[in-house]
């Protein structure tokens, strides 16, 4: 409950912050000049490559180091949980381990580590354009607070990337492969009584099994289609600025644009709204000087607004397969046991 309750009160916090800061008047004014015509039209088709994207990575991750799963099951398990990311996003990961554990036998810590493989291969592509711009940034001095600091902190992800990949694909591969299997098996063999910490870390263990087993196909794969992504990603919010007037230049874009869109799924938001406006005055605003502050809000609620809106009616193309296979005996009876 705690966890779920943490990012409605930093949203909150945000929206009383820009309340007594901003004329939203003004906002609801430049929103209603906003041209749409071609911006919903680039929505539409960015959320269906996003979730075709989301499908064939996250969905290609649980085939590869799970269970089989055919292409409709990969599109049913990535894009129904869109419905429940409107309000609870937590709440999203934990329906889509509860499919693969009710339909297919996955078990949640093997689902869950293919899952987190899969952001970790999210990130580097992030990191790639947030590296080019920073950079390309550095070279030309176009914005002051995008310096060696920044220049830094990408060499630290990078580095520990590459590390991760070096380990994987040494010599102790298949030794801690085999540990990490050995575990599972010795997991399933323990009663509920036996010591909670060992069981804990048996499972903790398990988090690791994607990448023990992951080649280097599999990261170029999900990488590539990520980078694909993040182009969507970039495309569709410079056509949003674009829409409402606002000119960013290509360096400050490669950076604030992929930022704003991670908080998008980090718990300082609720459905989008909240911290990718605070983000987007820190970076359009405050560092790029790209407009007002209600230009700048503006901009962020229609790509926040239009987002979810896509996204809603997409998941209901396949809540229903969805829901029946992480529920077979009924949302109902299965509550009903559940508090008996």
């Amino acid at each position: 409950m705690l966890n779920q309750l943490i990012p409605w009160v930093i949203t909150i916090f945000i929206f009383i912050w820009l309340y007594s800061t901003i004329d939203f008047r003004q906002i609801f004014k430049i929103l209603g000049q906003a041209q749409l015509s071609y911006f919903i039209p680039f929505m539409v088709g960015f959320v269906i490559l996003l979730g075709v994207i989301d499908s064939f990575t996250f969905g290609q991750a649980y085939s590869w180091f799970c269970t089989h799963l055919t292409a409709y099951e990969r599109l049913e398990v990535r894009i129904a949980p869109y419905i429940f990311q409107v309000i609870f996003a937590q709440l999203a990961d934990v329906f889509v381990l509860l499919y693969l554990w009710r339909k297919k036998g996955v078990h949640p810590t093997h689902a869950l580590s293919s899952t987190i493989w899969t952001m970790v291969n999210d990130y580097a592509a992030f990191a790639t354009m947030i590296t080019i711009a920073v950079i390309y940034n550095i070279k030309y001095k176009l914005i002051p607070q995008i310096n060696i600091y920044w220049l830094m902190a990408v060499i630290i992800f990078w580095l520990l990337y590459f590390l991760n990949l070096i380990f994987w694909h040494s010599s102790l591969q298949p030794r801690i492969a085999a540990r990490i299997e050995r575990s599972h098996k010795e997991k399933l063999g323990k009663r509920e009584s036996d010591n909670l910490l060992l069981r804990m870390m048996g499972e903790i263990i398990q988090l690791l099994r994607t990448f023990s087993m992951a080649r280097w196909y599999h990261y170029l794969f999900v990488y590539g289609l990520r980078i694909l992504a993040l182009t969507g990603v970039l495309v569709s919010n410079c056509v949003a600025l674009k829409s409402l007037g606002i000119n960013i230049s290509v360096s400050l874009a490669l950076v604030a644009i992929p930022i704003i869109n991670l908080s998008y799924f980090l718990p300082i938001n609720i459905a989008g709204f909240g911290g990718p406006q605070a983000i987007s005055i820190l970076f359009l605003y405050e560092i790029g000087h790209c407009g007002s502050k209600e230009q700048i809000v503006a901009y962020s609620l229609l790509w926040s607004t239009s987002f979810l809106i896509c996204r809603f009616f997409f998941g209901l193309v396949f809540i229903r397969g969805f829901w029946g296979n992480a529920f077979p005996e009924g949302f109902t009876r299965w509550l009903k046991r559940s508090s008996a």
